[in-house]
């Protein structure tokens, strides 16, 4: 059952989101959508993560705080033109929402957090301070005050070779600069395709989920 919900009711955070829930469930997956979508956008992704892998996740899919200027879904800061302040901003509100998720039945240990484009740009930025288990960049690219360090988590950064919204040359930026730095792996998958999520990304994840759970 997909429900929408106020964060509040359940983690006291300040985001709203729809889930996947399960009551049994030892992993998690956090979802951050892109500019322009909404909260449910990424949910059958979350679906076919479960399914695929096998492994009894709750899925916990964020909608951005902001309407977007010129349709019906959202965003987490303006990009045209680019509000970098109010970037900053956002990814301090997106990590103390993620810290409520660290929770003894689920750490953010066992916490994978994906996001695409704007919302991978969010994913890389917020997840690189904290300590999950796995963090997908989806199309991102990074913040331009964005710097990970050692900790950072282990990382997938995927990117279609012919995205003609977001440089391809953004996640191999991303993808430089975590694995020169970071103890963790950083792995990056390049796929002939536009701006979209690869169809064997989630065959990539599962493979990864053996490592890191």
């Amino acid at each position: 059952t997909l429900l929408l919900k106020n964060i509040n009711m359940k983690y006291e955070i300040n985001h709203e989101f729809v889930s996947i829930s399960s009551q049994t469930a030892r992993h998690r997956i956090i979802l951050i959508h892109g500019w322009g979508a909404d909260a449910d956008d990424l949910l059958p992704l979350g679906r076919e993560i479960i399914e695929k892998t096998e492994v009894d996740f709750e899925v916990i899919s964020l909608r951005a705080p902001s309407f977007h200027p010129t349709g019906p879904g959202r965003q987490w800061y303006g990009l045209y033109p680019h509000d970098w302040n109010g970037a900053e901003d956002e990814v301090n509100n997106l990590l103390l929402s993620l810290k409520k998720f660290d929770t003894d039945k689920i750490p953010l240990k066992k916490t994978i957090l994906l996001g695409f484009s704007q919302g991978a740009a969010m994913a890389i930025d917020a997840g690189c301070k904290l300590d999950l288990g796995l963090v997908v960049s989806c199309s991102g690219y990074p913040h331009p005050s964005w710097n990970p360090d050692i900790k950072c988590p282990p990382m997938i950064v995927s990117h279609g070779l012919m995205d003609d919204v977001v440089p391809f040359q953004a996640s191999k930026k991303i993808y430089e600069k975590v694995s020169s730095i970071s103890l963790n792996f950083c792995e990056l998958i390049e796929f002939n395709g536009y701006h979209q999520i690869d169809l064997n990304l989630i065959d990539i994840i599962k493979l990864k989920i053996k490592d890191i759970f």
